[in-house]
């Protein structure tokens, strides 16, 4: 995601969010391989190879340069320890509603089919360390990001998508107002959707559907 003009974070009482660096590779191979965390972000709930993470990272660097959108790593301020993720990235689903079976989504919006109707969304994800969870700083770096997503990049909405048994992510989206709006299929499995309502005084509104 962009930063405000003139400054290179974000920051909230207890943490700072900034652009992700290849420094901080091994903090997100480590990450990703933890089953506790991985259970919840991949099929199967495999654990990311250092491969994968390595790739991912390079995916979220070209991110900031192609859409101005990514995730931003978050740091304790009180040690500047990095405890985790978070950020608005690429969503893309089908403009209509299909008449069986979820609406169907992609996480980039390089990988949805040609000659379908898509609207073109941003997802507010987020991911940290076991060893921080339940502290409340993911609600804390999501209400960050909510805020400048409505504030400075004035979306009207935004999205979270998150496994049925998620709980803790769940709790983490509706403490920061959403609330569940049905369901898509993305990467072939089933994500509950959860709708940040961001525009002020006026009814949510999707983003005009295009054609790929």
């Amino acid at each position: 995601m962009t930063l405000p003009h003139g400054t290179d974070r974000l920051e909230s009482a207890r943490l700072v969010l900034r652009r992700i660096t290849p420094d901080d590779l091994p903090f997100y191979t480590r990450l990703h391989a933890l089953p506790e965390v991985a259970r919840h972000l991949y099929f199967g709930g495999r654990p990311r190879t250092p491969e994968e993470s390595a790739a991912w990272l390079q995916s979220v660097l070209a991110s900031y340069e192609q859409l101005a959108l990514g995730y931003l790593a978050v740091v304790r301020k009180a040690d500047g320890a990095l405890i985790g993720r978070c950020g608005i990235t690429d969503l893309v689903v089908e403009s209509a509603e299909p008449e069986h079976g979820l609406r169907k989504g992609w996480f980039a919006r390089a990988q949805a089919p040609a000659g379908v109707a898509l609207t073109f969304e941003c997802e507010l994800g987020y991911t940290f360390d076991p060893a921080v969870w339940g502290q409340g700083f993911a609600t804390e770096a999501a209400c960050c990001v909510r805020d400048y997503a409505r504030d400075v990049l004035r979306r009207p909405y935004a999205v979270s998508a998150i496994f049925p048994e998620n709980a803790r992510s769940r709790r983490v989206s509706e403490r920061g107002g959403a609330r569940f709006d049905g369901q898509m299929e993305v990467v072939g499995l089933t994500w509950d959707r959860y709708l940040w309502p961001l525009a002020t005084g006026r009814a949510t509104q999707l983003e005009p559907a295009s054609t790929k």
